[in-house]
């Protein structure tokens, strides 16, 4: 849902009720995905670094790319709520340590000394090396300054009755209008240790909602009161 400044400006000034973080995985295979890709890059840079004989750009990449992969690839997201009467907003970013920001901008400063005093040494297969080094730079956005951080937010309408769906497994609340208005819905995620705080203090903001509690996604899309606000959307 877009807003106007106005709004923003509201919801950003209100007293905030209420705040949590909470680092949320990027997903459940993501840990095997890093794993392989890092494997694979070691592999290949090895075997093109024994091939050519090209040793040290390539056995290099062997040991920077796989390490970078693990800090930059799909890290988990770190988010930081702020609940107001208004709305709530919240920031979110790629939770990278912050040496890792460091590395890279050395890992592209690397690359044109590595490319350059390597052609003059080996020839230029030295600028594959080289490239590596400024590639892995270059993935690492926002770098060296820092992580890239964003803030959104999401507008409460004290007019609208609201449902909230406390799904337990996955650590995540799905509210929603009744009616369904799709624009209006809204999602977070919360700590286990926050839970019931988050859970009252929402409570006392939508006017006592209908609170229900299930399991996981799937116990979420097929439970009867989110199939009746499916069929009951009005817009």
């Amino acid at each position: 849902m877009n807003l106007t400044q106005e709004q923003i400006a509201q919801i950003e000034n209100a007293p905030i009720l209420f705040e949590w973080e909470i680092i949320v995985p990027f997903g459940p295979t993501v840990p095997i995905i890093r794993l392989i890709l890092s494997l694979v890059f070691f592999a290949v840079f090895i075997g093109l670094g024994i091939y050519t004989t090209a040793y040290f750009p390539f056995f290099t990449c062997a040991i920077s790319i796989p390490v970078s992969i693990q800090f930059f690839v799909m890290a988990d997201n770190h988010y930081h709520y702020y609940l107001t009467r208004y709305g709530y907003y919240y920031t979110r970013y790629q939770k990278v340590p912050e040496f890792g920001y460091k590395l890279t901008a050395i890992f592209m400063v690397l690359g044109v000394i590595v490319a350059i005093v390597g052609t003059m040494v080996i020839g230029p297969m030295a600028f594959v090396g080289g490239g590596m080094f400024l590639l892995t730079g270059i993935l690492g956005k926002g770098l060296p300054l820092g992580p890239d951080m964003t803030r959104n937010y999401r507008k409460i309408d004290p007019k609208l009755k609201y449902v909230m769906f406390i799904i337990t497994e996955k650590r995540k609340i799905s509210i929603k209008t009744d009616p369904l208005r799709t624009r209006n819905n809204l999602h977070l995620n919360y700590p286990e240790t926050e839970k019931e705080k988050i859970i009252s203090v929402f409570s006392k903001i939508l006017s006592n909602p209908e609170i229900y509690r299930v399991k996981d996604e799937d116990s979420y899309l097929e439970h009867p009161k989110f199939e009746e606000l499916i069929k009951n959307k009005v817009e």
